[in-house]
This record gives structure tokens, C-alpha cells and sequence, in this order.
């Protein structure tokens, strides 16, 4: 009984406990994209929060971005595209130009704009 005790004491005290990756954020920049699945450079870059973040720098690479362990640059983002969440993680395309906020309706279709940071 003491064991079960013990156990479920300690159970409880972890659910304060930070999960690794749960804070993680990761930016795939495409703006200087030389091949990868994206065909070229776009003005676009995308960040990914939460455990979902977690291995997205190899996908990134594999596409011909650039990984960022810092997010997106905030420097020059003229809007952002909310993807929503999937699973647990947050999505987010960032826009810079020659985008203009005229090009956000467009590029996020359904999705919600977000203003720049």
C-alpha cells in the first residue's frame, strides 16, 4: 500500500513537470531556397511551436530552408498566416516582402491573418 501510495505521490508532484519540447520553437525560412520541394525561394517563413517543433529542423532542411532553433526572423515580416493547431503544435507562415498586406486574404485563404510581430 505504502508503494501505491509513493507512486501516485510522485504521479502527482509530475504534473507540474515541464515536457520536454513543449516550448520548443522552430523556424523553416524559404527565402533563399537553391532546390527543394518548394521550387525556389519564397517570401515566406514558417514556425512551428509546441512538441510538434520537435524534428521539423530535419523536415525543414529536406525542403531547402533553413532551420532556425530562434523561430522566424521578426525583422521585415509584413503579415503571418495562422494554420492552427495540429496536434501540439502551433503553426505559423510568416510573410515578408515583396508581400504586401494586400497578399494576405490570398495566401491565408480560410486560414487567420495575424499581424506583424
Amino acid at each position: 500500500m505504502r508503494t501505491i501510495i509513493a507512486l501516485l505521490s510522485a504521479v502527482v508532484a509530475c504534473t507540474a513537470c515541464a515536457i520536454p519540447g513543449s516550448d520548443a520553437v522552430v523556424g523553416c525560412d524559404f527565402r533563399d531556397v537553391d532546390e527543394g520541394l518548394n521550387n525556389g525561394d519564397e517570401a515566406r517563413c514558417q514556425e512551428r511551436t509546441g512538441l510538434g517543433a520537435t524534428g521539423f529542423a530535419a523536415t525543414c532542411e529536406g525542403l531547402g530552408g533553413t532551420a532556425s532553433d530562434d523561430g522566424c526572423d521578426r525583422d521585415g515580416i509584413v503579415f503571418g498566416c495562422n494554420l492552427g493547431e495540429s496536434g501540439n503544435e502551433d503553426v505559423i507562415d510568416w510573410y515578408y516582402a515583396p508581400k504586401t498586406a494586400d497578399d494576405a486574404t490570398l495566401e491565408c485563404g480560410g486560414d487567420t491573418i495575424v499581424d506583424a510581430p
